[in-house]
């Protein structure tokens, strides 16, 4: 114990409380943009399901919830939780996060062009479908 206080006391001498809450609020300020990039708070791509390069949220939304440029169709919306439009380009793959009643997924689920393109993902259609106006 008089080790620990003999270090506490000199760090004590030599930081000044100006330079110490100075050097926590560089931290804190770097953990919260971390977060606000999605980097700290992010699920890894595993939520996201086979066959797809995005980190959805969920899993990938119903197929005829997703248009072709991979936004969301109603009943889902587009979530700006953790991006400001909701989507983001990773190569030539479009992806969105959502908000869906997906069951087991919070209301959090994905769409992404190379997901719901893929007929082995969306049997039937081959593509996304287009909802009608």
């Amino acid at each position: 114990m008089a080790l620990l206080r003999r270090l506490s006391e000199g760090l004590a001498r030599r930081t000044s409380r100006r330079g110490f809450f100075g050097r926590g609020a560089d931290v804190a300020f770097g953990a919260l943009i971390g977060a606000a990039a999605g980097v700290a708070t992010r699920p890894g791509s595993a939520g996201a399901g086979l066959g797809t390069v995005c980190a959805f949220p969920g899993p990938p939304c119903d197929c005829d919830h997703c248009l072709e440029n991979a936004t969301c169709a109603k009943p889902c919306v587009i979530n700006t939780t953790w991006y400001a439009a909701g989507c983001w380009v990773t190569g030539s793959v479009t992806c969105c996060d959502c908000t869906c009643a997906t069951p087991g997924s919070r209301g959090w689920c994905g769409c992404g062009t190379d997901y719901h393109n893929d007929p082995a993902n969306c049997p039937g259609a081959g593509s996304l479908p287009t909802p009608e106006p």
